[in-house]
């Protein structure tokens, strides 16, 4: 009896491993996207520019990212108001960053930023609280899973 119950616990391991492999690979890759993230590259010294790029990981253009610091921008904002638009001012991007590029953007200081990104199908991402240091090096990956419709 012993000797027939390791063959079962072999055989079903062996037949058994390849289903769990194949649920594992599924499972990792068939939900949803990576989330937008902000990467740090270097950590703040405290002195220095910040140096942060934004990274596209969509699938259409970024024609449009603004920023505005974290504390002015109020929990509910209506998207077409005039206020919106005087909060977020101006466009930060010089041109469209297409799939798989990446652009700089001039941060005007260190603290805590929102990021109001759009892309070429109208479509917006708001990430919230980027605690962004002097002498700092960022990369802002913009992911699809982010987007959202007007």
């Amino acid at each position: 009896m012993l000797g027939m119950h390791r063959r079962r616990s072999w055989l079903g391991l062996a037949l058994g491993a390849p289903l769990a492999v194949g649920l594992a690979l599924v499972g990792a890759t068939g939900c949803g996207g990576a989330p937008t993230r902000l990467v740090t590259v270097k950590a703040g010294t405290g002195q220095g520019p910040i140096l942060l790029e934004v990274k596209n990981l969509g699938d259409a253009a970024i024609n449009n990212l603004y920023l505005a610091k974290t504390e002015s921008v109020p929990e509910q904002l209506d998207n077409e108001s005039p206020e919106s638009e005087n909060l977020w001012g101006a466009d930060q991007l010089t041109g469209a960053i297409g799939t798989g590029q990446r652009a700089p953007v001039a941060v005007p200081g260190p603290g805590r930023w929102d990021a109001r990104a759009v892309d070429r199908n109208g479509r917006y991402q708001h990430v919230a609280g980027l605690k962004l240091e002097a002498g700092g090096r960022y990369i802002l990956e913009l992911n699809d899973s982010g987007w959202r419709m007007r």
